[in-house]
């Protein structure tokens, strides 16, 4: 009885099932010599709190459980228990129930000790366990071509979709692409629906080689790439880049050296030369405030007199001033590298070779550009070439710049240009305008060499020395002091730090250990940041 009632409120609490207290109606019990199985209805019922004898006057359920009277008689029998009443089948039927929720347990444990990375398709397998394959095809949900056509009146109509909402057209009206519950799907030149592209019916906009090149990649024999930043020039295609390219990918134009392309002194009455070659922060103070004037002016938006072109410029402009500023600060970290740090740069006979020019004027506007001469091949460099507001004299003001490094590369024994166009933020090549007014033409790709610079704003850290704390690197970095890091994380052993912030709270200590190691700025630094 204390089984069944245990079994009981477990239904309740939602932890056994119905199947569990089904085992009990095979334990039997004995009354006035015959054989009676409790039923399952009356073990789901709970035993109110009161006495009542039954019709036949010999059980009744009380808050015990379902008692027995002896068979004394029933004038003067009394009412005992279960166990009083069977023992022998009582015993049983504990045993019975005993074991039912222990495999209730067991299936339990078994459900929550599933493989977590098994599918969840497998594991419903697992716990239905009737050898049925309930697996689903989707493609039997998606719908039959001959569930989208129908015949009325001898012509054929399509049922397509326009948005949420599906319509009857007629075949005439559908054309050769169609959107339905199983997604686009075009028309085959046999008139057979499927589920990849076709040549349209109408090219008659494009061109002889535009069609070829579609034909192609229809059938795959072209395969699109993205990373193709410049498209086709034949085709006059563009597609847009996940991310704009990195300066040493910005393709170059060139043009050779002459006396027209010389700017003379005439020509540059109205501005003031700027050597700074050996004055880079001067150099970052005028880029980064161009910059900021310039990202200010994109922000307050374009106008409708604005043309495409306009806005290509605008952004060519303020990426071109954003990579001039990265260029200066990275020209400024290779001088203060060793001679041996230095050589490990990929681009260190560039940075070594760079000068920074610029021209500034008051109504004519103002310029500024980095480039660098390579004797071999008798060839000047423009890397970058930009003037304050391309939306008033910067262009004016970046032609008369490149007429002044014709002339200085002339000096220096160049017979060529090389500049570099501009990216936009979709990735696409800009090229400006003065560029073939002055001669310049494009150069073939496979004449450009493929670089790749290091980025020098991740510090990179030796692969021989392991931080002792983590994040250690960057924090000294960030102060100027990666290169202390074996001797900090000697000092972390030391003390016993595991926790950055460990390291920033006794930063005081940090110091004296260093001692001598530590410059007064390092100190400075160390101790303020």
């Amino acid at each position: 009885v204390l089984a069944q009632e245990d079994c009981s409120m477990r239904l309740e609490m939602g932890i056994a099932s119905p199947s569990h207290l089904a085992a009990f109606s095979v334990a039997p019990l004995t009354r006035d010599g015959a054989v009676h199985p409790i039923s399952q209805g009356d073990l789901l019922t709970r035993p109110p709190a009161y006495a009542r004898t039954s019709a036949s006057g010999h059980t009744a359920p009380l808050a015990g459980g379902v008692q027995h009277r002896t068979n004394a008689g029933a004038n003067s029998g009394n009412f005992t228990s279960l166990a009083a009443a069977g023992l022998a089948a009582a015993l049983p039927l504990w045993a019975v129930a005993r074991r039912g929720l222990v495999s209730a347990r067991r299936e339990r444990r078994s459900r929550s000790s599933a493989p977590r990375g098994r599918s969840i398709r497998s594991a419903r397998a697992e716990v239905v366990g009737d050898g049925i394959d309930r697996t689903t095809n989707w493609h039997d949900l998606l719908p039959k071509h001959e569930d989208l056509e129908k015949i009325v009146d001898g012509k054929k109509y399509f049922l397509v979709k326009d948005g949420k909402l599906a319509y009857w057209r007629e075949d005439k009206e559908v054309g050769t692409y169609r959107y339905t519950d199983g997604g686009y799907e075009s028309r085959d030149p046999s008139g057979k629906w499927v589920n990849y592209a076709q040549m349209p019916q109408d090219v008659s906009h494009l061109t002889d080689a535009q069609r070829e090149r579609l034909i192609k990649e229809l059938r795959g024999e072209i395969k699109v790439n993205t990373r193709d930043a410049d498209g086709d020039d034949e085709l006059g295609v563009f597609r847009p880049l996940p991310e704009v390219p990195p300066l040493e990918e910005w393709p170059f134009y060139e043009v050779t050296i002459s006396d027209e392309l010389k700017a003379s002194p005439e020509d540059l009455k109205d501005y003031k030369d700027l050597t700074m070659s050996q004055k880079a922060g001067q150099a970052f103070f005028l880029a980064t405030r161009w910059k900021q004037m310039n990202e200010a002016r994109r922000h307050l938006g374009y106008n409708c007199n604005d043309t495409i072109d306009d806005i290509a410029n605008m952004n060519g402009t303020v990426l071109a001033l954003r990579c001039l500023t990265e260029q200066l600060k990275r020209l400024d970290r290779f001088r203060k590298m060793t001679p041996e740090e230095q050589e490990e740069l990929s681009d260190a006979p560039r940075l070594a070779a760079m000068q920074v020019d610029g021209i500034l004027g008051t109504t004519a506007g103002s310029a500024m550009a980095i480039w660098f001469i390579v004797p071999v091949r008798k060839t000047a460099y423009i890397d970058i070439c930009v003037g304050d507001d391309c939306m008033d004299q910067g262009p004016h003001s970046e032609e008369m710049l490149l007429r002044r490094i014709a002339v200085l590369a002339s000096e220096g024994g160049a017979e060529k240009m090389w500049v570099r166009t501009r990216r936009t933020e979709s990735g696409r090549v800009y090229v400006p305008k003065y560029l073939p007014k002055l001669g310049f033409t494009k150069v073939p790709i496979e004449l450009q060499e493929v670089e790749h610079w290091e980025d020098l704003n991740v510090p990179e850290v030796d692969k021989d020395v392991k931080e002792s704390v983590q994040g250690l690197h960057m924090w000294l970095s960030t102060r100027t002091l990666g290169d202390l890091l074996p001797e900090v994380n000697e000092w972390c052993f030391e003390m016993g730090a595991t926790d950055l912030s460990e390291v920033a709270e006794n930063k005081e200590e940090l110091v004296e250990y260093l001692g001598d190691k530590l410059s007064d700025e390092g100190r400075e630094r160390l101790l303020r940041f």
